[in-house]
């Protein structure tokens, strides 16, 4: 509501029969408030944009995240967890397959020198990268400018410091926090669900919970390099056409990885991107 009075609210009786919609954060409903004081979502207005992702596990199909976003920001720890470029490069084709703009944020720069090397791969494509430390407030103020007025969605591997971000752009959220896990290097779920919070600035931000799996679903194996504006840019180039950019002669994105133009790693997550979008898009009994 204009006011920011949290409501309970349950969806009508012919929504919750629709099986091709559901509720998701991010969605403008239209209410209506009875004389028993309960609440009904009596329709879901068209979405601008959707962001979704292959289903966790061995599950097949697509798991809506969050509707009507204007921007994903993507977070990466360079070091407590481990940096992961494989990982980084999945959450950010994820957002490019749903056509979002993305914003690259490698968090934890006090732990690690040099950060400047992790961004370069990043920045080379084309994309905006900001190097923030939650602890020694850095990069916090260029952070808030990137949230400000838009609708932003935080995602990225469990333990990066997605909510230690929020927290430190505005501090009243008290997001909880925990420490990586010292047996195991990796980060504890502390965001359950995607919530949707509202900034002092302007605008809103949904936290999700952190994940160590995620891919597409439900795109054609052709139109994966489309997710890699570096690949897509340089496939132009290519002798054929229909060049998967795996073996191919005189591929231009290979040979862009040969030379140094393009990263490997990109190129590595490109391919297998492109594999389980194969073995996706095959009939299944």
């Amino acid at each position: 509501m204009s006011n920011g009075q949290a409501l309970e609210a349950s969806l009508r009786g012919r929504l919750k029969r629709s099986s091709a919609r559901r509720v998701l954060v991010g969605d403008r409903v239209k209410l209506e408030f009875h004389d028993d004081s309960s609440v009904t979502i009596e329709e879901i207005y068209p979405r601008t944009s959707l962001l979704k992702r292959r289903n966790p596990g061995e599950k097949r199909g697509a798991r809506e995240v969050a509707a009507n976003l204007d921007q994903v920001l993507t977070v990466g720890a360079v070091a407590d967890p481990q940096w992961d470029q494989q990982l980084m490069n999945r959450f950010i084709v994820v957002a490019e397959a749903s056509d979002l703009p993305v914003t690259v944020v490698i968090n934890k720069i006090d732990l690690r020198s040099e950060p400047e090397k992790l961004a370069s791969v990043f920045r080379t494509v084309g994309y905006e990268v900001l190097l923030t430390s939650a602890t020694e407030n850095v990069g916090i103020d260029e952070l808030r400018h990137v949230l400000e007025g838009k609708i932003s969605l935080f995602n990225g591997p469990t333990g990066v410091g997605k909510s230690s971000l929020l927290n430190a752009v505005q501090p009243g959220l008290r997001l909880r926090t925990a420490e990586v896990s010292a047996r195991t290097r990796s980060g504890r779920h502390t965001t359950v669900s995607a919530e949707m919070l509202p900034l002092d600035r302007g605008g809103f931000v949904v936290d999700t919970p952190g994940l160590r799996d995620i891919g597409l679903w439900g795109i054609d194996p052709g139109d994966v390099a489309d997710a890699f504006p570096e690949i897509a840019r340089a496939s132009v180039n290519c002798r054929f056409d229909n060049c998967r950019h795996v073996a191919e002669p005189d591929c231009s994105v290979l040979a862009g990885c040969e030379d140094g133009t393009i990263d490997p790693h990109r190129v590595e997550s490109y391919q297998k991107f492109l594999a389980e979008a194969e073995r996706a898009s095959r009939h299944w009994e």
